[in-house]
């Protein structure tokens, strides 16, 4: 099946003032979507969280309106992020946990309101009630990444290593695909494929505890990624 991975989209209510408002976050959306065009049809759209960027529904509504919008019936796999209420996402985006083309999603929320980095431990509480002999392939959704080029506090994953531990237990394939450092990011570790999907919004460049806000036009865009069934067969990254 094919995904097209977005993540960070960060949409509000218009009556509201977004920390970035030299930037259209609405329009940026809006132009990702059309670059995408060349590149389906979709089996899927994955949305890795920061749905909004005011924790509004309005603004998830908005995100959703766009989505299906542009690709009607499509499924679409969202979790929230740091800047999401969980409920309000929920009240948009049904919980896209269970079983999808012979892959099981494991869609989580790693936020915590009012704090910028993940938490693990729904993550882990969600896998615990799986088999871990089970070998069946497992497509983990959150927001926060367990892997990714930053180790600066707001970006990383408390309790990181319970959640790496349970994941080596599981005998069955895991693709972890997951958002919030507005980079793309891909690492193979042992049966786990991790994949961080670029915002957007506005994208950030990292290197361990340092980060800035990338060059104006660059880094922003989606993935596409073709999983097979067992495994990820390919991984593009488009900017737009």
């Amino acid at each position: 099946m094919r995904l097209l991975h977005l993540s960070d989209t960060h949409l509000h209510d218009p009556q509201w003032s977004t920390y970035h408002p030299e930037i259209d976050s609405a329009a940026r959306l809006d132009a990702v979507l059309a670059a995408t065009r060349e590149h389906g049809p979709f089996d899927a759209i994955v949305l890795t969280g920061d749905v909004t960027d005011d924790y509004s529904v309005v603004g998830a509504l908005a995100v959703h309106e766009r989505l299906t919008a542009a690709y009607p019936g499509v499924p679409l796999l969202v979790v929230p992020g740091n800047h999401d209420l969980t409920e309000s996402v929920r009240e948009v985006f049904p919980d896209p946990s269970g079983m999808f083309r012979g892959w099981r999603v494991v869609a989580v929320a790693t936020n915590v309101r009012d704090q910028i980095e993940g938490e693990a431990a729904a993550t882990v509480a969600a896998l615990d009630e799986i088999d871990p002999a089970d070998p069946t392939p497992l497509l983990v959704l959150q927001h926060h990444p367990l892997r990714s080029r930053s180790r600066h506090e707001w970006f990383v994953l408390r309790d990181e290593d319970a959640l790496a531990a349970r994941l080596d237990t599981q005998i069955g394939p895991v693709v972890l695909l997951s958002g919030h450092t507005h980079q793309a990011f891909e690492l193979v570790e042992g049966h786990v494929h991790h994949l961080g999907g670029p915002a957007s919004y506005y994208a950030i460049e990292h290197a361990g505890e340092a980060w800035d806000f990338a060059p104006a036009g660059t880094g922003t865009g989606f993935q596409v990624i073709d999983l097979g069934p067992e495994r990820v067969e390919s991984v593009t990254v488009v900017e737009a």
